[in-house]
């Protein structure tokens, strides 16, 4: 089953609390002690976006971690990706570092189809959330709305 985990998840906490204070540089301790999580953890989690290139890292006596960017350009699937690596919901549409499909019975899979359709859904899902949505809590505005198919009879 699809599961984020809990440094994916700790990881955009930690992100959508530098972005609320963009441009401050803050300690690893502060959003350990804001979400009650334990410090070390969210310093690994830190090191790991800032080497992704998410979040500035600060040296000294003031140091810390810093978010300088535009959170409207970073999509959460772009923070799954650098947080889980590449990921995919089924293994038929995941590929080796040569480009080389994984699953053995990709060309005769009946299901193939179908998966990759709902794998390109869900990631598609993720790329539609920028860290801006999460920092304000928002949804953005569905690419269907849901309540006019309620509201029509099928024939």
């Amino acid at each position: 089953m699809l599961k984020i985990s809990r440094l994916t998840d700790y990881g955009l906490l930690a992100t959508i609390y530098l972005a609320r204070k963009h441009g401050e540089t803050i300690a690893a301790r502060e959003i350990a002690e804001f979400y009650h999580l334990p410090v070390p953890t969210v310093t690994k989690v830190l090191k790991a976006l800032h080497q992704g290139g998410v979040i500035a890292s600060h040296r000294g006596v003031s140091g810390g971690y810093s978010f300088e960017g535009d959170p409207e350009t970073l999509t959460l699937g772009q923070m799954l990706e650098l947080l889980e690596g590449p990921w995919d919901l089924v293994e038929c549409e995941t590929i080796d570092e040569n480009g080389a499909a994984t699953c053995s019975i990709r060309a005769g899979c009946p299901s193939r189809r179908f998966m990759f359709g709902v794998n390109r859904a869900i990631k598609g899902a993720f790329e539609q959330i920028t860290l801006g949505d999460l920092t304000r809590g928002a949804f953005p505005i569905p690419a269907i709305d849901k309540s006019t198919l309620m509201t029509q009879r099928v024939s």
